[in-house]
C-alpha cells in the first residue's frame, strides 16, 4: 500500500508523536521481594497469576498452581493471607514459562483459570482502554465466569510497530496493534487509510469486521496470531489557518505537517504540556500549514486554536483502525466452549464499541463548535481530487486482495455499501 498518493506519508508518520517505548517485557528474574526457593507469603490481592509475573515477568500460573496444589488444594482461586507457597526457579519453569523463542500453539487445554497478558498500547486512562477495551475483557471474565481472566504485563510496551511481534513471539497474550504499522505485512488492513473510506470509528470498525468476515478470513492473512475484531478511531479531518482555505490542486494529502498519534496529547503527556508545545512550535506559522487528525486530537495537542479552523471531509481523509489480536498459543489454551463464548463477545460485538470513541470525538467537537471552531467543507474540484486519490488507492488494495484470491470488485463494493448502510452513525455533518 505504500504506493497510495499521499496516504503513505500520513499512515507512515501518524504514530510517529508517541512517547518514548518502554523496554518490551521478557522473561526477567526473580524480584526483590520474591526469592525463587524460598517461601512466600501470601499477601492480600494475591493471586497465582500476579504472583507469577511479579517472580517471572510472565504469567506462569500453572507453574505456581502445580508446585503448590498439595497446600492450596483443588481450587487454584482460594489463597489465603499468610499461605506460604513454594516460588519454583527460573531453571524449573522455563518449560512452562512463555518465552521469546518459537512458541507453537499447544492442544492441551488447561483445568484451572487461563491468565493472560494484555499490553496496552496507549494510558490506560485514555479511550480506546476505559471505553473500549477494559469493557470488552471485563465482559470475557463474566461471560466465562473467571476461567479466562486478563493481568497487565510487568511492563507496558507503548512502541506501537512492536505489538504483532509482542504477540506472535509470546512476550504478552493479548494486545491492540494499530493497523498503520502492519502496512507491508497486512495490507489488506489498509482500506480504511485510503481517502474517503473510513467515516465514525463505529462505522469503520464495523464496516471492516465485515470485509474481514465475508472476505478476508477466507485467506490465512492473519495465521501467525488470532483475531479478535478491529476497533477505529474517528476520521481525520483538514485543520488550517482561516486565511489560507483548503484549495484543489496543492496535493494537499501530502502536507501533513504533524502526524498526531491518536494518544499522545490526550493522555500520555498530558494536554498541557503538548499544548504548550505545539503552541510554541506551531503557532507563528505563515497559515500554510496543514493538519490531518480528529477533532479529539486537534484540541487535546493544541493543534485547533482561534486562527485554525477544519474542512470537514465526510468518510475522511483517513480512518486509524486496531487489529485486537491473542497468540495462537493462548487461544489454543483455552476450552472449546469458553472459545465460542469469547467469539460471541468478539468480532462485530466488539466493533460496535468503537462507539464510544466516536462519543469521546463528537464530545470533544462539540465544545469547539462552542467556544468558536469555524467549520467548512470541500467544495466540487477539492473532492474530486480527494476521489481521484482514493481510486488509486483502492487499485492497489484490490491488487494485493486478488493476489491473496479475495474478489477484489465485490469485497470493495461490499465494504462500500457497509459504509453507506452506517451513514447515520456520522454524528457530524
Amino acid at each position: 500500500m505504500n504506493n497510495l498518493r499521499g496516504v503513505g506519508m500520513l499512515s507512515r508518520g501518524l504514530f510517529l508523536g508517541f512517547a518514548v517505548a518502554l523496554t518490551p517485557m521478557t522473561v526477567a528474574a526473580q524480584s526483590n521481594d520474591i526469592t525463587c526457593g524460598a517461601p512466600y507469603a501470601v499477601g492480600s490481592g494475591d493471586t497465582l497469576s500476579r504472583i507469577s509475573i511479579r517472580a517471572y515477568g510472565v504469567s506462569a500460573f500453572e507453574v505456581l498452581y502445580e508446585a503448590n496444589r498439595a497446600t492450596i488444594g483443588d481450587d487454584p482461586n482460594r489463597l489465603v493471607i499468610g499461605q506460604a507457597l513454594v516460588i519454583p526457579c527460573r531453571g524449573a519453569t522455563e518449560a512452562a514459562v512463555t518465552t521469546t523463542e518459537d512458541v507453537t500453539p499447544q492442544a492441551t487445554v488447561s483445568s484451572g483459570p487461563i491468565v493472560l497478558t494484555v499490553n496496552k498500547v496507549s494510558d490506560p486512562r485514555f479511550v480506546i482502554n476505559v471505553g473500549i477495551m477494559d469493557p470488552y475483557l471485563e465482559l470475557i471474565e463474566i461471560g466465562t465466569e473467571g476461567r479466562v481472566r486478563f493481568v497487565a504485563p510487568a511492563e507496558m510496551n507503548r512502541d506501537p510497530g512492536a505489538q504483532f511481534d509482542l504477540v506472535t513471539s509470546g512476550q504478552v497474550d493479548v494486545t491492540y496493534v494499530p493497523n498503520e504499522t502492519l502496512a507491508d505485512t497486512h495490507p489488506l488492513l489498509q482500506l480504511p487509510m485510503v481517502p474517503l473510506m473510513g467515516g465514525s470509528a463505529q462505522q469503520t470498525a464495523v464496516s471492516l469486521w465485515n470485509l474481514h468476515d465475508k472476505y478476508l478470513a477466507q485467506t490465512d492473512y492473519f495465521d501467525q496470531a488470532h483475531l479478535l475484531g478491529f476497533i477505529a478511531a474517528p476520521t481525520a479531518h483538514i485543520w488550517r489557518d482561516l486565511n489560507a482555505p483548503v484549495q484543489a490542486g496543492e496535493d494537499i494529502l501530502s502536507q501533513n505537517a504533524y502526524a498526531i498519534p491518536y494518544f499522545e496529547g490526550l493522555d500520555t503527556l498530558g494536554p498541557p504540556r503538548v499544548q504548550a508545545d505545539n503552541a510554541a512550535k506551531y503557532g507563528d506559522d505563515d497559515g500554510t500549514l496543514t493538519f490531518m487528525m480528529a477533532h479529539g486530537a486537534a484540541r487535546g495537542a493544541g493543534i485547533w486554536n482561534s486562527d485554525r479552523g477544519v474542512t470537514e471531509v465526510e468518510n475522511g481523509i483517513y480512518t486509524p483502525t486496531f487489529s485486537v489480536i491473542m497468540s495462537n498459543e493462548a487461544w489454543a489454551r483455552i476450552s472449546p466452549a469458553d472459545q465460542e463464548i469469547i467469539n460471541q463477545l468478539s468480532g462485530l460485538t466488539l466493533s460496535q464499541k468503537s462507539a464510544a470513541w466516536d462519543d469521546f470525538d463528537n464530545g470533544h467537537r462539540q465544545i469547539m463548535l462552542d467556544t468558536g471552531l469555524v467549520v467548512n467543507y470541500p467544495d466540487g474540484d477539492l473532492l474530486r481530487e480527494l476521489e481521484e486519490a482514493a481510486q488509486e488507492g483502492i487499485a492497489a488494495w484490490s491488487q494485493a486482495a486478488t493476489a491473496l484470491g479475495v474478489p477484489a470488485e465485490q469485497a470493495i463494493a461490499s465494504y462500500r455499501a457497509n459504509l453507506a448502510s452506517l451513514r447515520y452513525l456520522l454524528i457530524f455533518r
